[in-house]
């Protein structure tokens, strides 16, 4: 019964008219069963490419890479079926299908290697965004280089300022004022009879030394514009880099991956062995096709299209 069923699934996938074939002889069978792993192998592959492109690059998430598989799968599956249903293999078709399958080798071999060198990946990435992020930011850093130019002179001129009135200060940290009070002593009449004078001494805090803390209050607030103007740079180049990472997109990780490949024999090995195996299962359906030799079943099906093509004739004569 599971022999049946395996027989029949073959059948579904391959297109293969099951009834025919469970009344053909075990090669027949065995065919069906070859193309059937065959498909089978080269579906799963591409299911699992399919998945990891639109999970990675289309950003659609697990359920939008398990319907990118399923219609890998259902492509892939057509196409082997116009080889493995066709009853002659001319050679136009066998150029076609060595065509597609040069260019499915190259894009899938990309892919996965894209998942394997990952990490090579993101390091030559990461040296790349900081070449962008340099460019990216050149203005604003003019900008806040010029701010921060600004500041300096400022609080330069405040500094040289402050040194003064320090000396002065140091010089004269308080200011003396003196004055004299006069005493008249009168008598009952009213006359002046005598007058005293005292002189009298005020000290007071220097006015400079409150000028010289409004300056020390300003180099601070001017010291703390200077530094988070300076940390404003930090925050730019980082969402520069988050920005520039976000439009990070297939293409730009094929340029990444080529020049990872092309700078080591290791990895262009790596690369052109992945190549060469998507190549082979590629081409595993129209090699079969090509190269095993006609069943009873394929004889059954051009003994039934000569069949038919002859009652067409004599219905025509």
């Amino acid at each position: 019964m599971k022999k049946n069923l395996w027989l029949r699934f073959g059948c579904f996938l391959t297109g293969y008219n099951y009834y025919l074939v469970q009344h053909s002889s075990e090669l027949s069978s065995k065919a069906v069963k070859k193309f059937t792993s065959a498909i089978l192998l080269i579906v799963l592959v591409w299911m699992f490419i399919a998945y990891s492109f639109a999970t990675s690059y289309l950003h659609v998430g697990f359920w939008g890479g398990i319907l990118a598989s399923i219609i890998a799968a259902f492509v892939v599956i057509q196409i082997e079926r116009i080889i493995i249903l066709s009853t002659k293999v001319n050679k136009w078709s066998v150029g076609f299908r060595i065509a597609l399958a040069i260019v499915m080798a190259i894009l899938g071999s990309f892919i996965l290697d894209q998942i394997i060198f990952k990490d090579d990946i993101e390091l030559k990435k990461t040296q790349i965004m900081e070449e962008r992020v340099k460019v990216a930011i050149k203005n604003s850093e003019n900008d806040i280089n010029d701010q921060v130019k600004s500041i300096d002179n400022s609080i330069e001129q405040l500094e040289t300022r402050s040194q003064k009135l320090s000396d002065e200060l140091q010089k004269n940290p308080v200011i003396v004022t003196s004055y004299t009070n006069t005493s008249v002593t009168r008598d009952n009449q009213g006359n002046r009879i005598n007058s005293t004078n005292s002189t009298n001494k005020m000290v007071n805090e220097n006015p400079k030394k409150r000028e010289l803390e409004q300056i020390n209050d300003q180099i601070n607030i001017l010291n703390s514009q200077k530094f988070k103007t300076i940390g404003s740079l930090d925050s730019i180049k980082a969402n520069k880099e988050k920005d520039l990472r976000k439009s990070s997109g297939f293409i730009d990780e094929l340029n990444i991956l080529h020049d990872v490949i092309t700078s080591s024999n290791i990895g262009f090995t790596v690369y052109l062995l992945f190549f060469l195996f998507f190549l082979s299962i590629e081409l595993f359906v129209v090699t079969i096709k090509l190269f095993d030799k006609a069943s009873d079943y394929d004889k059954l099906i051009n003994h039934q299209t000569e069949v038919r093509m002859k009652m067409l004739e004599r219905l025509n004569g």
